[in-house]
């Protein structure tokens, strides 16, 4: 994923947050009908999976910001910063 976005993605500060950046991101492309984060402490990430309207569009989001196809959608992983505590 291109660097910037990237950095704007991982200081959301809760996973709302991070899926309101990334469906404003996947707006070029069509409305996603779907936005899934799964959260993976173990490795401080999100797991995101994106359904857009059609899966022609999936390459266009892959070439732009990263990823892989994952069924009918792309998946990314994003960090996150852990809580300090």
């Amino acid at each position: 994923m291109n660097q910037e976005r990237l950095a704007k993605l991982t200081g959301a500060v809760d996973a709302e947050e991070l899926r309101r950046a990334i469906e404003a991101l996947c707006l070029p492309f069509g409305s996603p009908k779907d936005i899934r984060l799964v959260p993976n402490r173990d490795s401080a990430e999100y797991v995101c999976f994106v359904e857009l309207g059609s899966a022609k569009l999936n390459l266009s989001i892959i070439e732009e910001f990263g990823g892989f196809y994952f069924a009918n959608g792309v998946a990314f992983r994003i960090p996150f910063k852990q809580p300090h505590g």
